[in-house]
């Protein structure tokens, strides 16, 4: 016997649209992992899916805006935006969907704010804001 299905082809798309979006989800948060790396002059982000490793984010320090906490409620975000602007570009290098603790990184890039969200430290943090305040103080003493 045959059974008829009426709107056989939404089902379908439906369903390859489904697996499609889960393959990504599962290609992008499960099976790929991100190094995040502070060189004395660069600030460095390595993507590693199975045996390949790839440089997805290689910035100069000299370009270093701010780093702080990646803003949660519309609020934080508020400030965050009154404080350094509302960034140009944005990307998002998270390990995870939606991680615990973030971290949002500003870099002026060819005259334009980009901001970057990446799984950091604290430790990280404290390190590239303590650079931040020392180019401060060096920029001030030339003057």
């Amino acid at each position: 016997s045959v059974l008829t299905v009426r709107y056989r082809v939404f089902y379908q798309l439906t369903a390859v649209f489904i697996y499609a979006f889960s393959f990504e989800l599962l290609n992008r948060y499960h099976l790929t992992t991100y190094r995040y790396m502070v060189t004395a002059d660069d600030f460095i982000i390595t993507k590693r899916t199975g045996k390949r490793v790839q440089t997805v984010c290689c910035l100069s320090l000299s370009t270093l805006i701010g780093i702080d906490k990646k803003p949660k409620t519309k609020a934080e975000k508020e400030a965050f935006f009154r404080r350094y602007g509302k960034p140009a570009i944005h990307y998002n290098y998270c390990q995870s969907l939606s991680p615990e603790v973030s971290y949002c990184i500003l870099f002026d890039f060819n005259g334009r704010l980009t901001q970057i969200v990446f799984e950091g430290n604290e430790a990280m943090a404290q390190y590239l804001n303590a650079y931040i305040r020392s180019r401060e103080e060096l920029n001030e003493d030339e003057y």
